[in-house]
């Protein structure tokens, strides 16, 4: 059941023509379509009432998914809802805190909740609104933009941000860029490799202890030769989940290697992560590639059941 969005900091967002999230599908052609790349969203925004409006001044950008506002004279951290951008050491982590800044910096903002009121480190968790004409939903706007990964974390606006996120991949903006994180040799500019995210097998959530070795997805070569992927990293959306690819790592052209979430011997083209718990099966994800100087080479977003 949709929510509608609750709490003191409250506006009322009235989303339309949203489409559906990604699946778990690999034969579907990708979304090519140029978004809007201006920063004005396109949803539909209503404000209520102007006393039931809470407004603050922004005075801090702390990241790029992150603010410092001061509401009713006090101030708070604010962790933007649905999006998650690089941190500040990894490659776009500069880039997305500066996407951020130069939308809020000195702005008097519309904040509003929508299911938790603060995140586990305490810091309030807000839609940000510029009002104007049209209105900016600062959050969508960096999806947009490419500036940080849309989320798949349930709130209101979920089917909307991912829909812009497929969009921004598609058409290389931002963090999604092909070489935004340099060349993997200097001075060269080599094609990108074609290495895509096949297959994906999900753990039973029926039984009762996850079968962590039925839990894995594959990385499929496209390319017409070899690709040493040592060194590449593998996370989730969030970045909670980061596997280092060990060295002597190479898929074949033409080959696949699958990545199993359990412990296990590595041959025969299966890779084991050797997690304790489950990564991909607790919910809808993203599965993203990066090579080893964190160029995004390929993305894949999923849905638990789906």
């Amino acid at each position: 059941m949709r929510r509608t969005v609750t709490a003191i900091l409250s506006i009322a967002i009235v989303v339309g023509a949203c489409t559906s999230g990604p699946t778990i599908e690999t034969d579907e052609p990708p979304d090519t379509t140029k978004p809007d790349d201006s920063a004005s969203s396109t949803t539909e925004v209503t404000l209520p009432p102007e006393e039931e409006v809470i407004r603050g001044m922004v005075d801090g950008v702390l990241d790029g998914d992150t603010i410092q506002a001061v509401v009713n004279g006090q101030r708070i951290e604010i962790r933007l809802i649905g999006v998650a951008a690089p941190e500040g050491d990894e490659c776009y982590g500069n880039e997305s805190r500066t996407a951020l800044a130069s939308l809020v910096t000195g702005q008097t903002v519309v904040l509003a909740s929508d299911g938790p009121d603060t995140d586990s480190a305490g810091r309030a968790l807000r839609y940000v609104l510029i009002e104007g004409d049209p209105a900016v939903l600062v959050n969508a706007a960096l999806v947009s933009s490419g500036a940080v990964v849309p989320l798949h974390s349930g709130h209101l606006m979920e089917a909307e941000f991912l829909a812009r996120g497929d969009k921004a991949y598609a058409s290389g903006n931002g963090m999604w860029g092909t070489f935004v994180c340099g060349h993997p040799e200097s001075g060269v500019s080599p094609d990108r490799p074609q290495l895509r995210i096949g297959d994906v097998s999900l753990a039973s959530t029926d039984a009762d202890e996850l079968d962590l070795t039925s839990e894995w997805f594959e990385i499929v070569n496209q390319s017409y030769t070899g690709v040493d992927i040592s060194g590449w990293t593998v996370r989730d959306e969030a970045g909670d989940h980061r596997l280092e690819l060990p060295s002597g790592i190479a898929i074949s052209a033409g080959g696949v290697l699958q990545i199993t979430t359990g412990c296990g011997t590595n041959a025969g083209g299966v890779l084991h992560w050797c997690s304790d718990s489950a990564i991909w099966s607790t919910g809808a994800n993203t599965i993203i590639l990066q090579d080893r100087l964190g160029n995004v080479v390929e993305r894949k977003g999923y849905a638990a059941g789906g």
